[in-house]
Order: C-alpha cells, then sequence, then structure tokens
C-alpha cells in the first residue's frame, strides 16, 4: 500500500496538477510518507531540513499577498487607490489557484460529451467546447501551461481577479482591480508606453499576463468588466482614463500617455469596438484578437486584427480590415485560415512579433 499511494503521489506531482503548490505538497506528503526509510538512509537531519524546505516553498508558491514580482494584481477603492486584497478573494485563489482551476477545467472539458447530448455546456459555447476539446487529444493544449510557468520564473504569482469578478456576479461585492506587468527592463529614467488588455468571457487572467509580458517595453495592464463576462461598455473603457492611468501614476510608474494601446480578446473585442467608436483619438493602436470588429470608421488609431478561418466570431476580419482601409484607417491583418478560437495561444510566438512590430515595441533597452 504506501508503494501504491507513493508512486500515485509521485503521478499527481508530475502529471495531474499544474501547480508547484499542489506538485510540491504531494512531494511532502511522498517524504512525509517515507520518513522511515529516509531517516534510515539518510538521517533524522537530513529528512527534517527537506521536509522544512518543501513547506518554505510550498508558502513561496501559493498566490502572493503582498505583491511582489514583475507582474502584479492591484486591487482598487472607488477613488483608484491601491488596496489589500480583500482577504475571500485572496483564501479562495490560497486553497484553488486559477492555474488549478484551469488545469482541471481542461482535462474536464476533455472527456465532455458532444454539445447536443449536454445541453448545460451547450450553454457555455458549444462550439468553442468542441475547439477545447481537440486542442486537448491532438496535443496543443499543453501549450495553455507555458505562460503560467514563465509568470513563476519571473517571481510572480499574483492570484486571480477572476474569483473577485465571481464574487461581484453572485455575492454582490465591488471588487476592483488591474493586473500591472513592467517592462523588462525597467528603467526609471525611461518613460514606456501602456498597452491595455481586456479579456474575454471566463478568460484566465493569469494566463494573459504569462503571454503579454513578452510585448517588449512597455506597461502591460490587463482591465476587466465588473463581473466574469467580458462585456466592456463605455464607462469601463472611461475608467482607462479617470482611473487606471491616474493609479499608474500615483504609484510611481514611467509611463507615457500619448502611447497608450488597448488589445481586446474574444468578449474583449467589446472593448475594442467602444475605443474605435468613441476614443480612437486616444490610443495610438486598437487590436481584435479572435473576435469581430463591428465599426468601420476613419480612425487615427491603427487597427491591428488576428483571427482564424475556423473562428466564427472571427471569420469576418478581412473583409473588415478592406473596409477600414477603404475609409482611410491604417490596418494590420494577421489571419490564419486553418486556426481556431485560440489563436493567441497557439501562435502566442508569432502573434507577439506581429504586435512589437506593428505597435513600435521594438526598442529593447
Amino acid at each position: 500500500m504506501k508503494k501504491m499511494a507513493s508512486f500515485l503521489l509521485l503521478l499527481l506531482a508530475v502529471i495531474v496538477f499544474a501547480t508547484w503548490q499542489y506538485r510540491l505538497l504531494c512531494l511532502l506528503l511522498f517524504v512525509w510518507l517515507n520518513r522511515q526509510w529516509m531517516i534510515q538512509k539518510y538521517g533524522r537531519h537530513c529528512y527534517r531540513i527537506t521536509v522544512l524546505l518543501l513547506i518554505v516553498c510550498i508558502f513561496i508558491a501559493i498566490p502572493n499577498y503582498f505583491q511582489r514580482g514583475r507582474t502584479q494584481l492591484v486591487y482598487l477603492d472607488s477613488d483608484g487607490e491601491r488596496i489589500s486584497t480583500p482577504l475571500p478573494v485572496y483564501l479562495a485563489n490560497s486553497v484553488l489557484p486559477e492555474e488549478e482551476l484551469m488545469n482541471a477545467g481542461m482535462k474536464a472539458t476533455a472527456i465532455l460529451p458532444p454539445a447536443s447530448l449536454s445541453p448545460v455546456f451547450k450553454n457555455l459555447g458549444s462550439r468553442f467546447v468542441r475547439d477545447a476539446q481537440r486542442d486537448f487529444w491532438s496535443g496543443m493544449a499543453w501549450t495553455f501551461y507555458a505562460p503560467y510557468n514563465r509568470l513563476s520564473l519571473q517571481g510572480s504569482n499574483p492570484g486571480s481577479f477572476a474569483y473577485a469578478q465571481a464574487m461581484n456576479e453572485i455575492a454582490g461585492t465591488n471588487f476592483d482591480g488591474v493586473y500591472i506587468t513592467k517592462p523588462r527592463h525597467d528603467d526609471k529614467t525611461v518613460k514606456y508606453p501602456v498597452v491595455f488588455f481586456a479579456h474575454g468571457y471566463l478568460g484566465s487572467w493569469e494566463l494573459y499576463q504569462g503571454l503579454f509580458s513578452r510585448l517588449n517595453d512597455c506597461f502591460v495592464v490587463s482591465i476587466g468588466t465588473r463581473d466574469l463576462s467580458g462585456i466592456f461598455s463605455r464607462q469601463d473603457i472611461n475608467k482607462v482614463f479617470t482611473k487606471y492611468l491616474p493609479m499608474l501614476k500615483n504609484e510611481g510608474y514611467n509611463i507615457e500617455e500619448s502611447r497608450l494601446h488597448l488589445i481586446g480578446l474574444s468578449n474583449g473585442g467589446t472593448a475594442s469596438n467602444v475605443a474605435l467608436r468613441s476614443f480612437s483619438d486616444k490610443f495610438q493602436t486598437i487590436t481584435f484578437i479572435s473576435t469581430s470588429c463591428d465599426v468601420i470608421k476613419r480612425s487615427k488609431a491603427k487597427v491591428i486584427l488576428f483571427g482564424g478561418g475556423k473562428d466564427a466570431s472571427a471569420v469576418g476580419l478581412p473583409s473588415a480590415a478592406r473596409h477600414l482601409q477603404r475609409c482611410g484607417t491604417m490596418t494590420a491583418l494577421m489571419f490564419d485560415e486553418n486556426e481556431n478560437h485560440y489563436m493567441m495561444v497557439h501562435q502566442a510566438d508569432e502573434m507577439l512579433d506581429f504586435l512589437n512590430k506593428e505597435m513600435g515595441l521594438l526598442n529593447e533597452k
């Protein structure tokens, strides 16, 4: 039984769990289960040091309460001032980090029955479930883990604002916050552009921080809706100027307000449409990823579009690019006929290189 339990614990640590917090906990239990063997072979002193080191590493791997690292999750009060992480949100993150929640979600999605047999999941968007299932069984889903690991290597473990959004939606709380990723080479004497990112429905915020941290020489600020919908209003985008930019300046970040960019993904494309309709003179670029561009007008901002031919949300982007060009709007299009709704994850390197070029974020220090 002990051998079987030891094997299962190592299997959980290596294959099943996604977070270092849970992997290390499995290793700690493995060491405890085999304590007599370890004491006999290596001595009681070595066993105690091993246990202590694993406990310390587990506490490091638990999502931050006091923010550290290049990527931070900042909670704000109604005046836009930084506040401490709400305790119920932090406790939820500590028990089940978002990375682990996404890991379980991917594995559960892989074995879901067809949408025709599961009306509950049909309401979540059957085509997205089908895309996720195909990705998992073709081996492509594993690319979801790399951005999380990138955050860990940066010394960042910011937790998930999605828990706060869920509490807002279910319990009527009013939590507000943003993720801030600093430039790779944060020179206090240099002013940097700011890229605002708007996520989609049930979007994994931590995932996107790991992805967009590869943009060059800029601050990346991920903004969200009050709830999990990812449907942005004019008021949400106006908070960029009335709340988030003042907060960045109050926190002492060196930002260049004349160089602002906005990216919307999936449902977050509503943010891009609002920005293009009402705030196009305030952004250098407005980007649509795996979503539709519903506003056709002459714009001072360059419009960047990414999409796949197998994604119903984005299939009209080539046509939108042509219509925008006819209006005199500068555009840039990256479109792959064979891609689905998860293009941002599948082709992260190519898309980020494209964004660095089209946004003018090429000057690494």
